[in-house]
């Protein structure tokens, strides 16, 4: 796993463009991306106390801003410094665990629109968002290849060593499955991945 990752922390550069800015940098290391979301209509929730002001916990200079769309979903604006970037955020929920799937909304031309998870954990004051953890899955996915669909691309066409990035494409029922199967695995939803975020003054 430690290849993968150092792998993965040497290409966050390349991330940033492919995922339109920097809201990649607020976390350690990289995003997992799926084509398909992780959510169906059936499975959105609506918590209207998770519109507001946030603050990066463990950095002040860090905020992402929930704006309720119609009690549905959110849009959602990260910033850092003179970075912002925007996403589509799905509140949902399978069996009692809520995630929350993000979508990246300022894509570039030729983009895919490409999906993040992380699983959700809130208070009054205090929002806790635990990303699938990049290195695991990879890890995971090199040992057992066929337990959910995905591809690896490469940088450049002619690099097949050093520039491969995963990319989920198994359809939303067995991600969903994967998600039910892992939400307890410490290092599936790790410390690593995790953003804490506290409620920010206006």
């Amino acid at each position: 796993m430690a290849g993968w990752v150092v792998k993965c922390r040497m290409k966050k550069k390349i991330l940033k463009l492919v995922a339109a800015g920097a809201a990649l940098s607020m976390l350690a290391g990289c995003i997992v991306q799926s084509v398909y979301p992780f959510y169906t209509a059936k499975d959105l929730v609506f918590d209207p106390a998770l519109a507001g002001h946030w603050q990066n916990a463990s950095n002040t200079n860090k905020f992402w801003q929930f704006d309720a769309v119609g009690g549905k979903y959110y849009l959602l604006t990260t910033s850092e410094e003179q970075d912002t970037n925007g996403f589509e955020a799905h509140l949902f929920q399978l069996k009692h665990y809520q995630f929350l799937d993000l979508l990246f909304t300022n894509r570039v031309m030729f983009q895919m629109p490409m999906h993040m998870i992380s699983k959700v954990t809130r208070t009054d004051t205090n929002v806790s968002l635990q990303f699938l953890d990049y290195g695991w899955l990879t890890s995971l996915l090199q040992t057992n290849p066929s337990v959910l669909r995905h591809i690896i691309v490469s940088e450049n066409a002619d690099d097949t060593n050093n520039g491969n990035m995963l990319y989920l494409t198994a359809d939303t029922r067995d991600l969903q499955k994967f998600l039910l199967k892992h939400a307890e695995d410490t290092n599936a939803f790790s410390r690593d991945s995790t953003v804490e975020l506290k409620r920010a003054a206006q």
